[in-house]
């Protein structure tokens, strides 16, 4: 069969897992990996030190249609607000990942629209925080999505 027919019978994932320690920093520090039995994975990775406008991305191939994105991540006093563009298109900007008192394996989700099939751009953005936090860190460990 020619290359060119190819394309026709390649079935595009619908789903993708990412660990936070293989994105690539777009704006702001490096990212810092420590090790803490107290979380899942036993590990926290984070921008350090943060700063607002943080932002990091991964890519991923995937199939057009609507994705349920969870994020394994941490509430405390010193967490900022995150957004989501794909492709360069805003998905969310409401992940306020706040909490008064910390809180270390947390869940978070949100649906999203991929609108296209191909090559996806993941960027987020710490962009602003709670009027009650401190500082605008963003600690993650595994991200993934899900064609609903």
């Amino acid at each position: 069969m020619p290359l060119y027919n190819l394309q026709s019978v390649v079935t595009l994932p619908t789903s993708f897992t990412h660990w936070h320690d293989e994105s690539m920093v777009v704006t702001g520090n490096p990212l810092r990996s420590d090790i803490n039995t107290s979380f899942l994975y036993g590990v926290e990775i984070y921008q350090n030190p943060p700063a607002i406008n943080d932002s990091f991305k991964f890519s991923r191939v995937l199939q057009a249609g609507n994705y349920r994105l969870r994020l394994l991540t941490l509430n405390s006093s010193i967490l900022g607000k995150l957004k989501l563009e794909v492709n360069n298109v805003l998905a969310f900007d409401d992940l306020d990942c706040y909490n008064p008192s910390p809180n270390l394996n947390v869940y978070m989700q949100r649906d999203i629209v991929i609108a296209s099939d191909g090559l996806q751009e993941f960027k987020f953005t710490v962009f602003d925080k709670h009027p009650s936090a401190t500082n605008y860190y963003f600690s993650g460990r595994k991200i993934w999505g899900y064609r609903l």
